[in-house]
């Protein structure tokens, strides 16, 4: 029987562009998938100006289902010769600002990376570079800062009335009141957060993951973070795992 090889947690999605197709993959810890795939009605050199906004308002759509289930860390992909990295975050800053500049969590990281991802194999080998890890290091990290920034606050308010939980009894009991399909825990919690060290050391791995997906399923966004984050050792403070609700 084939060994099922382990996925891993969600880093960020990689967008290879190319001149007929854009690529989109999810990267995990431990592996790459298959996400989506834009093909264009033509080379991109022969798009007009009206073509080309369409195609890349087309990206910014699928972003957006991504950003809305947590994922923040955006890698962009395109050849040396060619600049269709930049002629989308030219797009980004001239329509979207609110991708970027938005302020706290809502901003989007976005890192530029040279090479080709369209095809798993050429995905793969860009994105075990070194070159290419410094920067998936850089805008991963620049989103996690974000999140020690909202957990900052609430220490910082010191409302009562503001929750966040530190234990895993409490967390579990929390999210999984009402069942499976009661979602208004997620009226009262944004995040569940959870460091790789705790999922490393507990005992029953299943336990952990079963919570992060029902977590997802009931619309709370959910971060592993991991063990090379500089940001891991202020989640450890708190034993690794944590959920609270972002301030305003």
């Amino acid at each position: 029987m084939k060994k099922k090889l382990k996925r891993g947690f969600l880093v960020a999605l990689l967008i290879g562009f190319d001149e007929k197709e854009i690529h989109m993959w999810k990267v995990y810890s431990h592996s790459l998938r298959v996400y989506k795939t834009i093909k264009l009605i033509r080379k991109w050199k022969y798009l007009d100006d009206k073509q080309i906004y369409n195609l890349l308002e087309e990206l910014v759509n699928i972003i957006r289902l991504v950003i809305r289930d947590g994922l923040k860390s955006i890698l962009l992909a395109s050849s040396q010769k060619k600049d269709y990295s930049t002629i989308f975050l030219d797009h980004i800053n001239k329509h979207h600002q609110w991708l970027v500049r938005s302020k706290g969590y809502n901003r989007v990281s976005f890192g530029e990376i040279v090479g080709t991802a369209n095809t798993l194999e050429s995905a793969n080998f860009l994105i075990s570079q070194e070159k290419s890890l410094h920067i998936i290091h850089e805008t991963t990290s620049d989103e996690i800062n974000l999140l020690v920034k909202q957990l900052e606050k609430i220490i910082n308010i010191g409302d009562p009335n503001r929750l966040l939980l530190y234990n895993l009894e409490d967390i579990e009991a929390f999210i999984y009141e009402g069942g499976k399909k009661d979602k208004t825990a997620a009226e009262k919690l944004d995040f569940l957060i959870v460091t790789e060290d705790f999922i490393n050391n507990h005992k029953n791995k299943h336990r952990i993951h079963r919570l992060i997906q029902i977590a997802n399923n009931k619309g709370i966004i959910t971060k592993t973070i991991s063990i090379e984050n500089p940001a891991v050792n202020r989640f450890n403070q708190f034993g690794g795992i944590l959920a609270f609700k972002k301030t305003s």
